[in-house]
């Protein structure tokens, strides 16, 4: 990385389950796919199932992240997944919100309740500090409460132990079991694709707008519409439909937002899928397809 990129670099990794992008991959009408770069998890999962990715970010410093990431020795990337903000904050405070919520019994007496409100209060600014003000202008009390029960839910889980992405968010690491893109396997098989990631510092929406119409079977965002006006996410599905080849997926996660509204325009079929989700905080909140006919 360049000097003092890495203190920009938010995410080091990426805290989501991409099951369910893996399980869409033999119904994309062409294995192409745009993706958000962030920590560089999903892009090496596809690459790694012999899908030909574009990774944007709108950070410089997470495109540089996922290029040392793609090209430093394997014994080196367990240290690059942490050194993101975000995971920086989780590593020094992680343990909080677990004794809180006093996981996993989940049953926190008045103390805890009173902290729970004391940290209602305080999680705006911490998303300031992470996110910057837009995202904290945007992150109300129903949506705290909505990351608050998403964690109870993921810590309430009989595999929460072996949760990954749970471990890692209460500050310890990856713990017994990493995700798969991690493990050894997973690096090898990434690392033997690596030539079909195509890395770009630029925007998702001008991303989409240079994309040809009609020549991506997938679209996966992390959680950009926590900071996207109604407007402009209706506008940006705009181009990720138009981007899509008939027949092709977008997948949309979020951290602030239970739902969001619906396809105004009609250019995409929501669906529904069984694909368990291990995301603690950021799980997937809409699936669209492209009909076929368009």
């Amino acid at each position: 990385m360049k000097p003092g990129e890495p203190s920009r670099v938010v995410f080091g990794h990426m805290h989501e389950d991409h099951a369910l992008e893996l399980s869409l991959i033999p119904r994309l009408p062409v294995r192409k796919a745009l993706v958000i770069a962030s920590g560089g998890d999903l892009a090496f999962a596809l690459a790694a199932a012999e899908v030909e990715v574009l990774a944007v970010d709108s950070n410089p410093a997470q495109i540089s992240l996922v290029r040392q990431k793609m090209t430093c020795p394997p014994e080196l990337l367990a240290e690059l997944c942490f050194r993101g903000k975000v995971d920086r904050v989780f590593r020094l405070g992680g343990w909080f919100p677990a004794w809180l919520l006093d996981w996993p019994r989940l049953k926190p007496g008045k103390f805890r309740r009173f902290l729970t409100h004391r940290l209602e209060a305080l999680l705006p600014r911490a998303v300031f500090l992470i996110h910057g003000p837009e995202a904290a202008a945007r992150l109300d009390r129903s949506a705290i409460r909505l990351m608050r029960d998403r964690l109870e839910k993921a810590m309430a889980a009989p595999d929460a132990a072996g949760n990954p992405l749970l471990q890692a968010l209460l500050g310890k690491r990856f713990g017994p079991r990493p995700p798969e893109v991690w493990s050894p396997p997973g690096i090898a098989r990434w690392r033997s694709q690596i030539h079909r990631i195509t890395l770009r510092h630029t925007d998702l929406g001008q991303a989409l707008k240079e994309t040809a119409a009609g020549s991506l079977g997938l679209i996966s965002v992390s959680n950009l519409p926590d900071t996207m006006s109604a407007a402009d996410w209706t506008a940006l599905t705009a181009l990720a439909a138009a981007a899509l080849s008939p027949g092709g997926f977008l997948v949309v996660r979020s951290m602030l937002c239970g739902s969001l509204p619906p396809d105004p325009l009609g250019q995409l079929i929501t669906l529904t899928h069984s694909v368990p989700d291990a995301s603690p905080l950021c799980p997937v909140i809409l699936t669209g397809r492209k009909p076929a006919g368009q």
